[in-house]
């Protein structure tokens, strides 16, 4: 039996794949890895077609979505550990060894989540907590990946399903993702499955990811996919964000003899509410967003860049090979 599988649904974006798939040769060569084409129009087939003797390919005829990709790559996985590795990532050095050597020291471990970082070493992924609406959010989202408070292996509600690994078995048990979510919360609802029958949710800061989710990942289906999580799991996940801003020291609470408590909150981590804050709050919590903004859509367009040297690459000498680093993007 294989020692780990990294299971990647793809739908389209073949540089992407491409690229993807080069960083797992170099940084994870013994790692089965499993291809599910979820009914691609572009040039995936054949690119994959070109790698058949590295990976080993499921393909749909239509396309069904995240959860039923993920549910048939890892049932074609021969491995006895899977990762769910999204295909827009750029796996580092060290990342399957760091997850692998985490989970097997821990007895009661469900699921393990990786560091994930934007192209410009920012935290994507850190773990995930929920807030006073139950709505997931990545902690730390935007911090820059050496702070104190991202460097931390431990326990989380949640982790993202972008990469994460998980024993087969335990997959099986649970039947896999639930394809009643559209492209979101399937991983919430997961670790959530995972955390009611006493396993734990870690999030493991050595194995480090780049990520390029804001230049892929649609929205459009959050709404009900919220909905559903709602329905399902309002009496059982709660709000811990402000536990881990308290346990990181960026937010503190002193008690005077009588309130109004005094408040400190770092202003790595927020600003006043835009209704009630002053003028240089205001500006900076703008600035923030407009900086985010950004760099989404530089990642956008420098993708859209990727994409066209692949294809003219491709005209030019016939294959679709051609291997980029983060750097480029």
């Amino acid at each position: 039996m294989t020692a780990c599988s990294v299971v990647i649904p793809v739908r389209n974006r073949e540089a992407l794949t491409s690229q993807c798939l080069d960083a797992l040769c170099r940084t994870s060569p013994d790692a089965e890895v499993v291809v599910v084409d979820d009914a691609s129009s572009d040039s995936t087939p054949e690119m994959l077609a070109e790698r058949a003797d590295q990976v080993r390919i499921v393909r749909h005829e239509r396309n069904t979505g995240f959860a039923a990709a993920c549910n048939d790559g890892v049932a074609a996985a021969t491995g006895e550990w899977i990762v769910l590795l999204n295909n827009d990532t750029i796996p580092q050095p060290g990342w399957l060894d760091a997850l692998l050597d985490y989970a097997s020291a821990r007895e009661h471990i469900g699921i393990v989540g990786a560091k994930l970082l934007f192209p410009n070493d920012t935290i994507q992924h850190a773990g995930v907590v929920f807030g006073r609406h139950l709505t997931p959010q990545h902690v730390y989202l935007g911090f820059y990946a050496d702070h104190p408070a991202v460097n931390i292996s431990r326990e989380f509600q949640v982790v993202t399903g972008a990469c994460a690994l998980i024993a087969r078995a335990l997959f099986a048990e649970l039947g896999g993702l639930d394809t009643a979510y559209i492209n979101g919360y399937e991983d919430v609802d997961l670790c959530l499955r995972l955390r009611r029958l006493g396993y734990q949710v870690h999030y493991c800061h050595e194995s480090v990811v780049y990520h390029l989710e804001s230049a892929t990942r649609s929205f459009e289906s959050n709404l009900q996919n919220h909905e559903l999580f709602l329905e399902r799991w309002s009496g059982f996940a709660y709000q811990d964000d402000v536990r881990y801003y308290a346990e990181d020291g960026l937010l503190d609470i002193t008690y005077p003899e009588q309130y109004p408590a005094l408040l400190w909150v770092s202003p790595h981590l927020a600003v006043l509410d835009r209704e009630r804050a002053n003028a240089s709050e205001r500006l900076l919590a703008e600035r923030s967003r407009q900086v985010f903004e950004a760099l989404k859509e530089n990642t956008r367009l420098k993708l859209e860049l990727l994409e066209a040297e692949v294809r003219d690459a491709a005209k030019l000498s016939g294959t679709n090979a051609l291997t980029k680093d983060v750097s480029r993007i």
